[in-house]
């Protein structure tokens, strides 16, 4: 289990789970971290779908996300929406204006023919698009699985 870290700025921190699950309904892409057996961290934009506390994304069957993986199936993820530049005439006064989640978890690889036709359902609501259920050959498509373990939302300069 890893350990639970502290925010440092508490007036931004935002504990309510609501909030957090309204966040990553509405966010178009995730941001997962992952780390492989030479210590360097990777990040990939992705995207992703959010049902009953866990994320689903999908991508190719190879790459170095899966080679990482394949070692170490734990990541970071976060979600931002609201991204503005709030500016001021001081450059010391810049500052970003957003809400985010920030997560840890596992991520899981889907062999299962049923649970990635389910995920993908899942991933496809998301964005409102429209699916076909995978059949023949569904082994040239990944799919897989983030159980949430602990996140956190972070709500800078935005009125609750």
């Amino acid at each position: 289990m890893r350990k639970q870290y502290e925010m440092r700025r508490k007036n931004k921190q935002v504990t309510d789970s609501k909030w957090m699950e309204a966040i990553l309904k509405r966010g178009r892409m995730l941001h997962l971290g992952l780390a492989g057996e030479d210590g360097w961290p990777y990040v990939l934009p992705i995207g992703y779908g959010y049902a009953e506390g866990s994320i689903y994304v999908h991508g190719a069957p190879e790459g170095h996300k899966n080679d990482i993986l394949a070692v170490n199936p734990r990541v970071c993820f976060q979600v931002a929406l609201d991204v503005e530049l709030a500016a001021s005439e001081a450059g010391a006064n810049f500052t970003m204006k957003y809400r985010s989640v920030t997560g840890f978890g596992h991520l899981r690889t889907l062999t299962n023919l049923d649970e990635k036709n389910a995920a993908l359902r899942i991933l496809m609501e998301h964005y409102g698009g429209p699916h076909a259920d995978l059949a023949e050959n569904h082994e040239k498509v990944w799919v897989a699985r983030l159980d949430i373990e602990s996140m956190t939302g972070k709500n800078s300069v935005y009125p609750l």
